[in-house]
């Protein structure tokens, strides 16, 4: 069915939103065809998530009319647009992390037992089951969700999200943590879902070779409105690029791979380092150099890294500048001045309803910021506003709680918050997932600004070119041991993407 003839299944027109006094949404006109995978791009703080969220009745408070099928209908609660066919995934995770798989798939319809106000758990299983496998995806239904990895829980979100029959299919950043065969996979589920099933899909992604591959319309966005609207086919990766950021230079600030000083000495050790009786593992980091981690997801970076800081128990040695960490905990480890960005900001890094401040001054409250038990108040207070500036962090103000910013918004407290320490050793776990070009390269200049100043760094990235643009060396990740260490100069994409699937289950 060509563009041209696919029936208007959601049509939102002039829908403003605001917070506080700040207007968000400026009057957004869009509409999305049945069957169609329309995607929606833009800058973090575009707006994209705000207009869907709207859609999703999370805010009762909106103006403007939203039509589905023809019909005029009021979203203000989450239920109501359920009960009009309109389903989330967002970018954040809605899963409830004690509940199991199978539980959390089939939240809200719960199969009625033997008796009066029982639920059949047997029988939750067993049809939450059929939905993930209707779908081609395969999860440990009995397994609390919190046990998950990142790629996991995501998986689980997308079989709940399709498990609904849903009209309307909103996917905040899906694939930001999914490895490219569970991409590919997803992509072929959403075709189905359009083409069979005449679900429209609204796609919101920061891969703009994604949006190429999967997407029969793309809608730009900028500072709250619509900038542009065509055929998918129809844009390169620079065209979009240059959409997004509203100018032609869209590399600019992205850092060339830093140069080590042949001097340098070695700031972060591990010797032997165990985790859960996989293969020992020992790596040297020095100052002012990025290590990058290549893996494919399952590999055990996130693990490796917790152990590192001492949030999961492990065997073997860390030294930090020549001095070995005993009875780590992730707060001992960042006194001595080893921290850690961790992969999911919702979960493990940020306190969402603290502010900007707050957030920004916890790791290094103790050590910079407070002397005989008394917190130097206008100290802290200007380190975070040059901290707000020097990210880009918007809106610009640090009383701003951190759950009402946008994922790359987010995403910079975090980063930023750990460089406020001003650590020896930095790890970083997906620093970027979920994050646009723009902000992309603001973080990579703080990476490598941050190397420039001496610290050691240890990232851990799905994106190979991340890997390849930031690292001096790369560890290649397969099975929970580091199999080699390579300089940068001898990788490129296609080696770096063969050496860490070689002996990889497919």
């Amino acid at each position: 069915m060509s563009e041209g003839t696919r029936a208007m299944l959601l049509d939102m027109q002039q829908i403003r939103k605001s917070f506080g006094a700040g207007p968000v949404l400026h009057g957004v006109n869009f509409q999305l065809a049945r069957g169609q995978i329309h995607a929606l791009v833009g800058h973090n703080g575009a707006g994209k998530s705000t207009l869907m969220k709207t859609l999703g009745g999370n805010f009762a408070d909106y103006d403007g009319r939203i039509v589905i099928d023809g019909e005029e209908v009021a979203l203000h609660t989450p239920k109501q647009a359920l009960e009009k066919g309109v389903a989330m995934i967002y970018q954040d995770f809605s899963l409830i992390p004690d509940l199991s798989v199978a539980d959390n798939i089939g939240l809200g319809r719960d199969p009625r037992g033997a008796l009066p106000g029982l639920i059949s758990h047997a029988a939750l299983r067993k049809r939450s089951a059929e939905e993930a496998e209707a779908v081609g995806i395969r999860l440990p239904m009995d397994t609390p969700v919190r046990h998950l990895g990142v790629a996991e829980q995501q998986l689980t979100e997308i079989v709940r999200a399709c498990s609904q029959n849903a009209r309307i299919l909103v996917m905040d950043e899906p694939t930001a943590r999914l490895a490219p065969a569970e991409r590919r996979h997803l992509f072929d589920v959403m075709r189905n879902m359009a083409r069979n099933r005449g679900v429209g899909i609204i796609y919101i992604s920061h891969f703009l070779e994604e949006i190429r591959e999967v997407a029969d319309v793309v809608t730009v966005m900028r500072d709250g409105r619509i900038v542009e609207t065509g055929p998918g086919a129809s844009y390169s990766v620079p065209q979009l690029a240059r959409l997004l950021v509203g100018h032609d230079d869209v590399t600019a600030g992205t850092p060339p791979t830093s140069r080590l000083r042949a001097d340098a000495k070695p700031v972060l050790t591990l010797e032997g380092l165990s985790v859960a009786g996989r293969p020992p593992v020992d790596l040297t980091i020095a100052a002012g150099e990025i290590v990058g981690i290549a893996g494919l997801i399952g590999a055990g970076r996130t693990r490796l890294a917790r152990a590192i800081i001492g949030d999961v128990a492990a065997e073997g040695r860390v030294r930090l500048a020549g001095r070995e960490l005993r009875r780590r905990t992730p707060q001992r480890s960042a006194t001595a001045g080893l921290v850690m960005v961790p992969e999911d900001r919702k979960v493990s890094g940020l306190a969402l309803a603290s502010d900007i401040e707050e957030n920004m001054a916890a790791t290094a409250l103790s050590s910079r910021f407070s002397r005989f038990g008394l917190i130097r108040a206008r100290e802290k207070r200007a380190l975070v506003e040059s901290l707000i500036a020097k990210f880009g962090i918007r809106p610009a103000d640090r009383r701003r709680a951190v759950g009402t910013l946008s994922g790359g918004n987010a995403q910079k407290v975090l980063v930023a918050r750990a460089v406020a320490a001003r650590p020896k050793a930095m790890i970083l776990d997906q620093p970027t997932a979920g994050v646009d070009v723009g902000a992309k390269a603001e973080l990579h200049k703080i990476v490598e600004l941050s190397a420039a100043e001496g610290a050691a760094i240890l990232l851990i990235s799905d994106d190979l070119d991340e890997i390849l643009g930031l690292s001096n060396r790369v560890a290649i990740m397969v099975g929970g041991r580091i199999r080699e260490v390579l300089p940068r100069e001898n990788l490129d994409r296609a080696s770096l993407l063969a050496a860490i699937s070689q002996g990889a289950p497919t």
